[in-house]
């Protein structure tokens, strides 16, 4: 049998401050699960393997820093319990994941070819329209969060929703997210056309 012609490209390199920084969620997940909290050493597992997903796509370095930053905001709220310590964490969660998230949907729609490339806008118009794109996953997505937070509210007996405040405040946070991680994308990927 002759031998195959094609190879497996191997993942990008990762600076090693980032694949430590990662592998600590494992090392919390350890201690979690020696403290008797399986399930919030499941979620830090579960981030971890969240946390490989700019490799996997072969994403810029800067993507992997996105998600420590974001997944760990959010660790912190749910296992650490800041949400519970300090009010303004969850609006805090509530940018960061969407800055981070819907840049990143969007390249999966791309590259899933369910959207032509729009980071490669040729004019001011078609760049707010990039933008636009991110920002509206982010929302779309926000608002189906914000929908089964008020279902399991009100069929489950949860409290995610404590008043509509905190939903608009919810929603507001995870539209500006959208909006910042739209304008971050496509100056990340003028950056990367310019140098070309």
């Amino acid at each position: 049998m002759a031998p195959s012609t094609h190879r497996l490209r191997a993942l990008p390199s990762r600076p090693a401050a980032i694949t430590a920084l990662q592998l600590a969620y494992l090392a919390w997940a350890v201690v979690e699960l020696g403290l008797g909290r399986p399930g919030k050493a499941l979620a830090l597992v579960a981030v971890f393997l969240v946390l490989q997903v700019p490799r996997l796509m072969r994403l810029p370095v800067a993507f992997d820093v996105a998600f420590l930053v974001a997944w760990t905001l959010q660790e912190l709220g749910q296992v650490a319990g800041f949400w519970s310590r300090y009010s303004w964490w969850d609006t805090l969660v509530h940018t960061a994941l969407p800055s981070v998230l819907a840049p990143t949907a969007l390249i999966v729609l791309i590259r899933a070819g369910a959207l032509p490339n729009v980071l490669r806008p040729v004019g001011r118009v078609q760049t707010a329209g990039a933008v636009m794109l991110v920002f509206l996953v982010a929302a779309g997505f926000g608002t189906v969060y914000e929908i089964y937070e008020w279902f399991s509210d009100s069929h489950f007996g949860t409290h995610y929703q404590p008043d509509n405040t905190d939903t608009m405040t919810d929603i507001t946070a995870n539209d500006i997210g959208g909006l910042a991680g739209g304008v971050l994308l496509v100056a990340s990927a003028t950056r990367r056309r310019e140098d070309e």
